[in-house]
């Protein structure tokens, strides 16, 4: 989410517009840092760079249909294998989207997708 431009959309900061505000920070940490790692992983898998421990952590969560803890740091609380987290990773940032279009309060709100309900 480019925060400048949803801040250049707002005229007023109401505490609604201000936890949309936070929830897109939030989740632009945990998208940067899944997109990081798994670049990294790419690399050492194709023996670009050399693998770290961090990296074959990170296969293994993947290969066990397992959160990797350094998404699960960033990340909201869930109890859900990789499969699942990741599809309701996917919901969230659409309802984000959704949310962060127009500003609009909505006539019912997703609770239990905010990373800190």
């Amino acid at each position: 989410f480019n925060i400048p431009e949803l801040m250049s959309k707002v005229e007023e900061r109401t505490p609604y517009i201000v936890v949309a505000f936070q929830e897109c920070e939030r989740m632009n940490i945990l998208t940067s840092e899944i997109k990081r790692s798994l670049k990294e992983l790419d690399l050492g898998l194709k023996g670009e760079l050399t693998m770290t421990s961090d990296m074959e952590n990170l296969q293994n969560a993947i290969y066990f249909d397992q959160v990797p803890e350094s998404w699960t740091k960033r990340a909201y609380p869930s109890m859900s294998g990789l499969t699942g987290w990741f599809a309701d990773l996917l919901n969230r940032i659409k309802e984000l989207e959704t949310w962060t279009g127009d500003f609009a309060l909505p006539s019912a709100v997703w609770l239990a997708g905010f990373f800190n309900p």
